[in-house]
């Protein structure tokens, strides 16, 4: 009895310190869920926003973008379903052709261009963002951001001690 009695007062102590504990790491994860509110909110405030949607707008307005990128998309499918055949039908050559200068004609498009810097400038400021937030918690902590200029990660040295799998 006296046994069963302590460890149900164990249990019990237990159970509490548990739910405080969970008490507080949910009031933290309340703060840190305001907080990113508040980076949202003012991130969409900001002005490359603004020229990022309008850009999309246009480019979803434009219908004649709409109608070669429609287009494209067809001739990309036709292309796809034959490009294995491309050394015994020439003609899959021409369809080949015909789907580069689709491309090309949608990437020169002006609306296109505004629509892809735009995107760009939001990358950077998002890229930004997240080397901030991971230079708070560490130096040594790399975020890849995808931009083309952007540094990149270091090669791990080889050898004893400078790599998991070490070299010789």
């Amino acid at each position: 009895m006296k046994v069963y009695f302590h460890l149900t007062l164990f249990f019990v102590h237990w159970n509490y310190a548990i739910i405080i504990y969970m008490l507080r790491i949910n009031q933290e994860l309340l703060e840190i869920d305001q907080a990113i509110d508040e980076l949202v909110t003012c991130f969409l405030q900001l002005e490359e926003v603004d020229r990022y949607k309008k850009a999309k707008l246009a480019v979803e307005s434009n219908q004649e973008l709409q109608d070669l990128i429609k287009t494209f998309q067809e001739k990309q499918a036709d292309f796809q379903e034959v490009k294995d055949y491309a050394r015994f039908r020439p003609e899959v050559g021409d369809l080949r052709r015909k789907v580069y200068q689709l491309k090309r004609q949608i990437d020169l498009n002006k609306d296109v261009v505004q629509l892809r810097q735009a995107e760009v400038a939001l990358q950077e400021i998002l890229a930004h963002i997240s080397q901030y937030l991971s230079q708070a918690v560490s130096e040594e902590i790399f975020v890849d951001t995808g931009l083309p200029l952007a540094a990149h990660k270091p090669h791990h040295d080889k050898g004893r001690g400078k790599n998991i799998k070490e070299g010789g």
